[in-house]
């Protein structure tokens, strides 16, 4: 009898483990193929978009910034990709204002203007063109008429070298500020700081860096004095399967994320 009881319990574990197992794989939502093109930052003079895959659906948050009042506008969007329509079509929206601690640059949040799940008669929806460019219909307030968005991939934050200590870098979208259309990009490797330029290339998946050096060297009285070459550089970034970034002009350097709360942000990222 007990070993009767004995089999039935791990029958009945057995079970509830391949249950556990199904659920758990019910559960996990691949990104669809289609969508894939939409999964990464894109922009315009002066605005950013933040396209983010989250289990069933896509979260789309835009920034805009008046640099005149430091003051801005941020539209956020819960969308599911349409395979008929090969488009993120949104089911909710919010619209809210905000603007920059101009000492800081932090972003001060500011009144809601709305926050809706969309009706039958209303359309909001994202598509990439031929051109590779991403374009927002908005029949509420028809905010993204004629725009189009570049895609500028997504490497903004701080980033440390795994295996050296003294190599780190900063990236930062410029292109809120209506006068550039770049990446700022800083790095750090010992005595040596360069001071960088980077544009996306789509077509490689690449960062393409040009920029100056200057070396910090002591000027004998204990401090330092920086010296710069007067060369222009290159240097070249990409983004591993695993999330890290990669300093390819380093021989390969794989460099982690320091700093998670940039990535919420083009901002301050």
């Amino acid at each position: 009898m007990k070993k009767l009881l004995s089999i039935l319990l791990a029958m009945m574990m057995a079970v509830t483990l391949l249950s556990t197992a199904a659920l758990a794989e019910e559960d996990t939502y691949p990104q669809p193929e289609g969508g894939k093109k939409f999964d990464s930052n894109w922009a315009i003079m002066g605005s950013l978009v933040e396209i983010y895959y989250e289990e069933e659906g896509y979260r789309v948050a835009i920034h805009s910034l008046n640099n005149d009042d430091l003051t801005g506008t941020i539209w956020e969007y819960n969308c599911h990709y349409s395979e008929e329509h090969d488009a993120l079509e949104a089911m909710s929206a919010i619209k809210r204002g905000y603007r920059l601690d101009p000492m800081t640059l932090d972003e001060i949040p500011g009144e809601e203007e709305y926050e809706l799940f969309l009706e039958e008669n209303m359309d909001i929806h994202f598509t990439v063109n031929e051109e590779g460019k991403l374009l927002w219909s908005d029949s509420v307030e028809n905010a993204g008429a004629d725009l189009e968005f570049q895609n500028i991939g997504r490497f903004a934050g701080q980033w440390k070298a795994m295996e050296e200590e003294d190599l780190w870098t900063e990236i930062r979208w410029a292109g809120l500020n209506e006068e550039t259309f770049f990446y700022t990009v800083f790095i750090s490797r010992g005595p040596v700081e360069f001071s960088m330029q980077g544009l996306y290339n789509p077509e490689t998946g690449k960062l393409e860096c040009t920029g100056t050096a200057r070396t910090w060297e002591p000027d004998g009285e204990g401090g330092f004095n920086a010296v710069e070459d007067g060369e222009t550089y290159e240097a070249f970034f990409s983004m591993m399967d695993n999330g890290s970034l990669l300093f390819e002009t380093a021989n390969g350097i794989e460099m982690l994320p320091q700093d998670p709360a940039s990535e919420d942000s083009g901002i301050n990222g």
